[in-house]
């Protein structure tokens, strides 16, 4: 009857001992399961916070997009949008000896209206020096002649005075100031761009070409010796003109007027 008693009493602990087993595992498990499903929200929130900047930042990103589209246009209303480019090649020399400069809006007519646009291409010769002078002056010697001009302005004859003044000016200063433009010199085209004109200067054989319905039409005239105006220039100055390998200043310089030599 003990023996029994035991038995029974064990095989009544043993399920009972099961259970606690099983539910110490469950228990167990679900706090894992509790573990996962709070990391999983967690992230769940990270990524939706995320998705949210995301949205934020692409609606300003397009907000921006549209202030600046309707500040273009409104740009574009006011004034003409020019498109330009250069390109620049040595060639055989040893250094380069052209120079291109822009300056968008570098002047405004005198009653305070439009701006103008300058382009200038610089064609050096014997050097780089008087080329590159005539980068960083030319144009503000323009300016200023602009400024002293008593014509009225717009007319033939104030673009005459402001384009001969700030072309004199800058002759002056590189073969007056470190002599340097006795040796050295450049040619030069200058186009100053309005909204309702296009003004021309050249100095020498750098020429400018207008490109129109397919046809191209010229806006500058070359200066080269064998124009007959300017051989009698030429010759009327003491200078001569020969004829070797083309028709030179003294058979040397291949165009009859430039900034410098």
């Amino acid at each position: 009857m003990k023996k029994q008693l035991k038995l029974k009493k064990l095989h009544c602990v043993c399920p009972v001992a099961m259970n606690l087993r099983r539910m110490t595992s469950d228990s167990g498990e679900m706090s894992q399961l509790t573990t996962v499903t709070k990391t999983m929200n967690a992230r769940r929130r990270r990524l939706k916070v995320q998705r949210l900047k995301y949205t934020c930042r692409t609606k300003i990103h397009e907000e921006r997009q549209k202030k600046e589209q309707i500040s273009d246009y409104e740009d574009v209303q006011n004034k003409v949008s020019l498109s330009y480019g250069s390109v620049s090649v040595i060639g055989r020399r040893r250094e380069m000896e052209d120079a291109v400069r822009v300056e968008l809006g570098f002047m405004r007519n005198k009653n305070g209206g439009g701006k103008y646009d300058f382009f200038g291409v610089y064609d050096g010769h014997s050097g780089c020096h008087v080329a590159r002078a005539c980068k960083e002056r030319l144009h503000g010697f323009l300016v200023e002649e602009e400024g002293c001009a008593d014509e009225e302005e717009g007319t033939l004859e104030y673009w005459e005075r402001v384009m001969e003044g700030c072309f004199g000016k800058m002759d002056e200063e590189v073969v007056g100031g470190n002599g340097i433009g006795r040796t050295v010199g450049s040619t030069a085209v200058v186009a100053v761009v309005g909204e309702e004109e296009v003004v021309v200067a050249n100095c020498g054989d750098c020429r400018a070409v207008m490109y129109r319905g397919g046809v191209p039409l010229a806006l500058s005239r070359d200066h080269k010796p064998d124009r007959p105006d300017e051989l009698k220039r030429i010759e009327a100055a003491g200078g001569k003109v020969i004829n070797w390998n083309g028709h030179r200043v003294l058979g040397v310089l291949a165009t009859s007027r430039s900034i410098g030599m």
